[in-house]
């Protein structure tokens, strides 16, 4: 009897045991079935000073038919955003794994809290029709130590000096100073030496100034030189004659006679007193001659070469007159 009762405490506990394990496990599984999808957050890596690069990490589990989007979040005062992106997907029992990753700088020291966050998600209803929803990622703290509570040598780290007087080095201003004022000195000295030396000009010897009549004569040598009249080439030889006694006639009584007709010449000449009528008579003349040839290409047989020195010799002026014109 005693063993009987034995056997029957046994079996009621091995029936228990197996109710609790079966509870459990269709506990564990209709808590899958309830949850299709779940996210979680971590920060890496694990401790950090300021100026350290924190990893944010929000990881959905979700079924293959739905499609998480991309949190937008709002660093909190003490962290700076950098940069984001998403890693590869990939299978965890069953379940899509999506993770997003954040690069946030942090900036301030203790402990820093990154909150909640709403992330949003497609899913299909019964209908086969996309629904949204959203989950919420929960938060997550981490701490930031201080550069000076690092363990390690605190000999290191010493407080601000107060700041030191030190007398400022006037001897060495001193001989400074001598000594730009003695290169002063040296410069003004060479400059002075320079500056009075003889200066040499190697300037060209001045060309002598001809007189209108020296200049009309040393033409018509160069022009009697040429033997024109003896080649046959009479009308150039007048034109150069012409155009030497106009030029004549301009230097030495100082008008455009070059630029004039002969009729133009001959009336200017009429207010000329220091010029005889017989000296106007001979150049109305010459003037008359030369024309012919140059423009009407008459025959001349008589040079006019020789009136003109004639007339450059009876007009020669005076040594009063040279005196006034000089």
């Amino acid at each position: 009897m005693k063993n009987v009762t034995i056997a029957a405490k046994l079996s009621i506990g091995s029936f228990l045991l197996l109710a609790a394990l079966f509870f459990l496990s269709s506990f564990s599984i209709a808590d899958e079935i309830s949850n299709p999808v779940s996210v979680s957050t971590r920060v890496s890596p694990d401790t950090f000073t300021l100026g350290d690069i924190a990893t944010y990490v929000i990881s959905i589990q979700h079924d293959p038919d739905i499609h998480p989007a991309a949190p937008v979040i709002q660093p909190p005062k003490g962290l700076e955003f950098i940069e984001q992106g998403e890693n590869t997907l990939h299978e965890q029992s069953g379940k899509t794994v999506h993770e997003y990753w954040y690069k946030l700088r942090i900036d301030d020291t203790g402990k820093l809290t990154l909150p909640s966050i709403q992330v949003a998600f497609k899913a299909p209803d019964q209908n086969g029709k996309n629904i949204q929803g959203t989950i919420l990622a929960p938060e997550v703290s981490f701490e930031v130590q201080s550069l000076l509570s690092i363990p390690g040598n605190p000999e290191g780290i010493h407080d601000i000096k107060p700041l030191e007087e030190y007398p400022l080095p006037w001897l060495n201003y001193f001989w400074m100073a001598l000594v730009v004022l003695a290169l002063l000195a040296l410069f003004y000295f060479l400059w002075c030496k320079w500056k009075s030396r003889p200066l040499t000009l190697n300037l060209p010897s001045p060309v002598p100034v001809l007189s209108a009549e020296q200049l009309a004569l040393e033409e018509l040598e160069t022009l009697k030189n040429k033997e024109w009249l003896q080649i046959g080439r009479t009308q150039e030889h007048f034109f150069e004659l012409s155009e030497i006694f106009r030029r004549y006639l301009e230097n030495r009584y100082h008008f455009p006679a070059r630029e004039w007709t002969t009729e133009e010449i001959t009336a200017h000449f009429k207010h000329f007193s220091s010029l005889s009528d017989n000296l106007k008579l001979k150049a109305r003349a010459i003037l008359t001659q030369t024309d012919r040839v140059k423009f009407a290409k008459a025959e001349q047989v008589v040079d006019e070469m020789q009136s003109i020195i004639n007339f450059i010799d009876e007009a020669r002026p005076s040594a009063p007159e040279v005196e006034n014109q000089l």
